[in-house]
């Protein structure tokens, strides 16, 4: 195999120029860029006539690959955009107003909302039908003044674009200029899949589909997801609805359940906990990080009249008291600790912690909170 080679020239930090570069620039059209390497150093970017790499190398010429697995995974993207913007088109009278392919998946936007199912669907099937055709695709290269004289183009041709353009011809169904990368036979795209479509603004629906490669490598993942699901349910695949919507139930009512225990034991533990506070400069302060249950309903029962109580799970905490001011203690806190953040009013407040903090840090914050508070008040 022939080494190919590029010279290149350093225009900033990773960043190198290359005149009449071979590699495609990211964005073109709406598609993805190439993707390869430069001696020893990976393309992260591709610009007209720029690269930027991940490493630094020294003025002068090399040798270059390009990753031609994923240049094939972008032909199949793209052709695959061509047949459904052209079926579109041709049978519903819906243009592509807006094409982006991403390296997870491909959008297309078409110029109505709330496109029915029965169309989506219709959609799906006509371009895999178009695949299964084995229809040859063709590059037709046209001077600009019969460019402009091709009738019923569903995409027309840009004033801006000068001298000739280059056409893609998918048989009888599309003919649209293009400068991107498209396989040579529909058949190589193997599968076109949609798998999501949303409206968006301006009237638009949002189509998200993948084609080839990256629409069995899907269909493998929910595959072994389907698979796993039937092992946990020991059901079949057409079961696992049903065996989830019962599994949902049951969670619901388990957690219903466990609500109203903790409710009873806050009940009969509340006096015992009370008797756990420690006072400091005239504040009651009581402290709860155990249960995360018991965490979000303490309040219910501690008597606020008496106690300042902070009490939460993790890194989230709530500080309530009828006789202190947890606004203000919070508040204190969060700026001697800005990686810590919180609110609330003069009863109630919120905290949210940076990390995990024991009892002893916990009782060290509200200590904090209180001093400070003291020293502003004497103030």
């Amino acid at each position: 195999m022939e080494n190919k080679k590029v010279n290149i020239k350093k225009i900033s930090d990773k960043t190198y120029e290359i005149l009449n570069s071979p590699f495609y620039t990211d964005g073109k059209g709406g598609q993805l860029g190439d993707r390869g390497t430069i001696s020893d150093a990976n393309i992260i970017e591709v610009k007209e006539n720029l690269v930027i790499l991940d490493k630094d190398l020294e003025d002068g010429e090399y040798t270059y690959f390009i990753d031609e697995k994923r240049r094939e995974d972008i032909r199949q993207q793209h052709t695959a955009q061509h047949i459904f913007s052209a079926e579109a088109y041709n049978n519903f009278g819906l243009n592509t107003v807006g094409f982006r392919m991403a390296e997870e998946y491909t959008t297309v936007d078409l110029d109505q909302k709330d496109i029915s199912k029965e169309i989506i669907d219709k959609l799906e099937e006509l371009v895999n039908d178009d695949i299964k055709t084995d229809i040859v695709i063709e590059e037709e290269i046209y001077t600009n003044e019969e460019a402009h004289k091709i009738e019923n183009l569903r995409k027309a041709i840009k004033d801006k674009i000068k001298g000739d353009i280059r056409f893609i011809k998918i048989g009888n169904i599309d003919i649209c200029a293009c400068a991107g990368f498209h396989v040579s036979r529909t058949s190589e795209i193997e599968i076109f899949k949609l798998i999501n479509y949303e409206n968006v603004k301006g009237n638009y629906t949002r189509f998200y589909f993948l084609a080839g490669e990256r629409a069995k490598a899907d269909y493998n993942k929910k595959h072994d997801i389907i698979k796993k699901l039937t092992n946990i349910f020991s059901c079949k695949d057409d079961e696992i609805l049903e065996m989830l919507d019962k599994s949902l139930t049951e969670k619901v009512k388990i957690s219903t359940e466990l609500k109203s225990l903790s409710m009873k034991y806050a009940e009969l533990m509340v006096k015992d906990f009370e008797n756990t506070f420690i006072e400091y400069k005239e504040h009651k302060i009581l402290i709860y990080n155990e249960d995360e249950n018991l965490a979000s309903i303490l309040a219910r029962f501690v008597n606020l009249d008496k106690f300042l109580l902070l009490s939460g799970y993790d890194k989230n905490f709530s500080l309530n008291s009828n006789i202190y001011d947890c606004k203000a203690i919070i508040s204190n806190i969060t700026k001697s600790f800005p990686t810590i953040k919180g609110g609330g009013g003069k009863n109630k407040g919120n905290i949210k912690l940076d990390k995990t903090y024991s009892r002893d840090e916990l009782i060290g914050l509200i200590k904090k909170g209180i001093d400070n508070n003291n020293e502003q008040w004497k103030n």
